[in-house]
Parts: structure tokens; sequence; C-alpha cells
């Protein structure tokens, strides 16, 4: 956790409530929603329009109108929901032994703990996730959401954690005394030495500009990105912060980038982004590069990123595998085994498959293609020879 839970006991005993008119739901309530601040102490029951919020405010998980259970990040980023909006009207209720129950009709219909120790509280941590303690101020479950993108026109408020995935391993900190820095296990490699200014903020800018800015709105520190225009920051899987201008382009990072590899030990080329395959063919340009090697050759990832899809017999492209780094992604196709998993994270060394000569295809080889925020791009402008 990022703070301790035995500092968080007080909070606990003392949490904040604050009562405002409405809230982030799909039906208006008929009570003055309720907000909750840091904590949800046992024995609480959420309505419709009822949130639990960060210390800080960054993160928020909301009670819906329509029987959702939806944390959101910064700017109003899905970062878990329950997926039950078809019970509009149900509540949430975090009881005395430390289990969370969403209920309807008077049934319960989810939950969340076992009920074998007696809960404390449930706490809305500074990195997005969520822990319930007990009254030894022991985590009894949690559920491990955090936020790894944060898109131009938003801020970073003292306190909050981003991170590039579950492991807590990479972090980006907006820290209480001032400092924005990058952690990689536990170690910084990365900080505007703002520190000494309590109460500081960071600023994801409109205009593409990373801006600290003290409390009095003075300028601490600054990426001089001014001109790279609305986008994305992204704490990465590869140990790098980056910060993607509109043009999709890298404008700025944390760490000295070395790009991404080619998926296999070869520079046999056998079909080229954009060759026209002849009519008939759906689609009629080829949408990536092949690779010219032989079946049972060993693919490899491309860089530090995760595997978002693995997918056996499809009629097209047979077995194939889909890794994404940063706004990157890198699939490869017509694979004789997949040897990765949804989920698994994977560095430049992971073998994540064999070629082969599956779904429609000609020969062996494997079809290469490259998508950066979503868009087709010619893989041998994206992808280095290993």
């Amino acid at each position: 956790m990022q703070s301790s839970l035995t500092a968080r006991l007080a909070a606990i005993t003392t949490a904040v409530l604050v009562t405002v008119l409405g809230g982030v739901v799909l039906a208006a309530p008929a009570h003055a929603a309720t907000t909750y601040k840091g904590v949800l102490p046992a024995g609480t029951t959420m309505v419709a329009g009822d949130q639990l919020t960060s210390d800080n405010g960054q993160f928020r998980l909301v009670m819906q109108g329509d029987g959702n259970l939806v944390e959101y990040g910064i700017g109003n980023v899905v970062l878990y929901a329950s997926n039950t909006t078809d019970k509009p009207g149900a509540t949430a209720v975090y009881g005395t032994n430390g289990v969370l129950t969403l209920r309807s009709g008077g049934k319960a219909f989810k939950q969340w703990g076992s009920g074998a120790n007696r809960g404390l509280g449930l706490i809305l941590e500074s990195d997005g996730s969520i822990h319930s303690v007990d009254t030894a101020v022991r985590v009894l479950w949690g559920i491990e959401s955090f936020q790894n993108t944060v898109r131009s026109g938003t801020n970073i408020m003292p306190g909050t954690v981003l991170r590039s995935d579950a492991s807590k391993s990479r972090t980006f900190t907006m820290q209480a005394d001032g400092n924005l820095v990058q952690y990689v296990n536990g170690r910084a490699t990365w900080s505007t030495h703002t520190n000494r200014n309590p109460g500081a903020w960071a600023a994801v800018q409109a205009d593409g500009n990373i801006v600290v800015y003290a409390p009095d709105k003075r300028v601490l520190w600054a990426s001089s990105t001014s001109r790279a225009g609305a986008g994305s920051l992204i704490v990465q899987l590869d140990a790098n912060v980056v910060f993607y201008g509109k043009s999709d382009t890298r404008a700025w990072s944390t760490q000295k980038v070395t790009g991404l590899l080619w998926p296999v030990a070869s520079r046999s080329i056998t079909g080229r982004y954009g060759d026209d395959r002849g009519a008939g063919h759906t689609p009629r340009y080829h949408q990536g590069t092949d690779a010219g090697v032989k079946t049972g050759t060993p693919v490899y990832a491309s860089g530090a990123g995760s595997v978002t899809s693995t997918v056996a017999n499809d009629k097209t492209f047979g077995n194939y595998v889909v890794v994404k780094y940063g706004l990157t992604t890198v699939l490869t196709a017509h694979l004789s085994a997949i040897e990765v998993s949804k989920g698994q994270l994977v560095s430049p060394g992971t073998e994540i498959a064999k070629s082969g000569n599956t779904g429609q295809s000609t020969g062996p080889h494997v079809h290469v293609e490259t998508r950066v925020n979503g868009t087709l791009k010619d893989p041998l402008t994206i992808l280095s020879f290993r």
C-alpha cells in the first residue's frame, strides 16, 4: 500500500463525511448524496449517488443509480466496475465483518471478502487501489485497480500515484513534498527536484506542456513541450514515463528511449506493408509486413509490454498474439504455437510464440502488424531488426 495502515487508523475512525447535492449517477437519487473521504467505515450502506474518494479526490468509487459500482480515476477514466448495470437502485453495504456486498430487493447478488475477520474500514488509496482492513489494521482483501495514463487537460494532485500495472514496481508519484518522482522497484530513477514545496501539483496541460506548480501557482518545473499539443502521459512497462503529443509522437520521456525490436532474429522480408494483393483480397492492401522464416522459429516480444490478446484458430490469422508497448501494439500471426497468456508481462527477451503457417497463409512466415494509438503503421518504420 502507498501509506502505512497504522497511520491510516486515525483517518478511519475520524472519516470525514461531506454532503453534496447530486453525484455521478445515471438516475438522480431522491436523497442528498454522501461523499466519504478516504475511508468508508464498517457498517456503512452506500445508496445511489454516494461515493468514496481518495484523500485528495483523484479517485472515486461511486454507487451509481443503475446498480453499477464504478471507480473513476483522473479525467473520469473508468478503472473498475462491478458490471451490474441491470440492478437499478442497488446498494453497496460494507459490513462490520469486512465484506462488501451489493444488494437489490433485499438480496445480495455480488460480494468481496469472506467475512472471517471484523472489518474496520474500506480504504480508497492514493494509487487507485481499494483495500478492506480489519480492526488490527491488516488488509483483508483488495481490488488492485490502477491508472497508468493521464490525458492532457488534467492535474495530478499531491499524494497521487500512477502505476504501469498492478505490480506497483513502476510508479510516477506527485509527492506531498512537491517532488514529482519516478520509482522503479522502490528506487527513485528520475525527479523534478522540486521538494520543499508541500502542496505543489502537476498539470498535464492542453498544449502538451507538463508543469509542476507551487501552491501560489509559481512554475517550479516544466517539460518545455508546449508545442507537442494535447496527448497522453503514460507510465510504461519498460520503466519509462512518456508524453505522446497530438501526432502520437514521443515528445518527452524520463528515460532514454531504446526503441522496439523486430519479433524474429531474421531480416528476411517476403511481403511489405501496403502491397497490392490483387482484386478479391480483403483487405486488398497488405496491412503488415511478413518475416520469411521457417516453421518453429522463435518469436520474441519487441520490448517491455503486456499481452492484450492471444487467439487460436482464427480464420484469417490462424494463431496470433497482440502485445501492447505504450501507445504501440504489435500483432504477430500465422503462428504454430502460442507461449504466453493474456495479461502476461513480457520483455525483449521473452519468447512469446513459434512461427508457423496457420490461417490464410501461403507458406511459413510471421505476419507482423503495428498500430500506434489504434492507427496502422508500417512495421519497418516502428521496429528495429535484432
